[in-house]
């Protein structure tokens, strides 16, 4: 493919075995086979940051709604054998005004208790940008002292890093560490990262359309608030 020219691998992709997963997400023909491979990628950065957080350390795992029930259940499965784990999930609204992004928090579940942990691992499917980060990592500080934020994602932009830093302060951007598999150099005329993840995360998924435009409930969210 030749949008993969554009691509380069971290060393953590070579560790886990996460490149021939990412090969599995450009050529998935199933939605079924694409969520078992977003699960097992988050399976392997749990036990990537299994080996970062001390036990001690209590962690809070913070997706989007649509990468609740795969990518972020998988790294909870994958971190959950020597750490207490609680989880946070956003509805975002993302889009677009003139050539900036925004994504406001439309709604949010927090599972009780979350201030209290000391490592915030914010996962998402690719990093684009950093608006819907942002608006999340901002949410959740607002009531937790954090002493470590892992940004978390499969796929990254050559400069979502940069951008991202930006957005804050020092005191807060040092505490950040970005852990992904695979570094895409080419955005297409909407924005989206090529090869990136394959396509629109929410049609592959399985959904109709974003997550806080259509009211989807993730199956993580029905356990975690309702036992289900």
């Amino acid at each position: 493919m030749e949008a993969l020219q554009n691509r380069t691998y971290s060393a953590y992709s070579d560790e886990s075995g996460a490149r021939s997963l990412l090969d599995t997400l450009l050529s998935a023909e199933s939605n079924v086979k694409y969520q078992e491979t977003m699960t097992q990628l988050g399976v392997a950065f749990g036990q990537i940051l299994g080996d970062k957080i001390d036990s001690s350390s209590k962690c809070l795992v913070a997706a989007t709604a649509e990468d609740a029930d795969y990518l972020a259940s998988g790294l909870i499965d994958g971190l959950k054998p020597r750490h207490e784990i609680m989880a946070a999930i956003f509805w975002n609204n993302h889009y677009s005004i003139g050539n900036s992004s925004v994504a406001p928090i439309v709604h949010k579940y927090l599972q009780p208790g979350f201030e209290t942990a000391k490592s915030l691992i914010l996962v998402k499917s690719v990093l684009s940008g950093s608006c819907v980060v942002r608006a999340n990592i901002i949410a959740l500080l607002e009531k937790m002292d954090v002493e470590k934020i892992f940004i978390v994602a499969p796929v990254v932009h050559s400069k979502s890093e940069e951008s991202l830093k930006s957005e804050f302060p020092e005191t807060i951007s040092s505490l950040f560490e970005f852990i992904y598999f695979a570094m895409d150099q080419v955005k297409d005329e909407c924005g989206e990262v090529k090869p990136g993840i394959g396509g629109q995360i929410y049609e592959l998924l399985g959904m109709k359309d974003q997550p806080a435009k259509t009211g989807y409930m993730p199956k993580l969210v029905e356990r975690l608030a309702f036992g289900v």
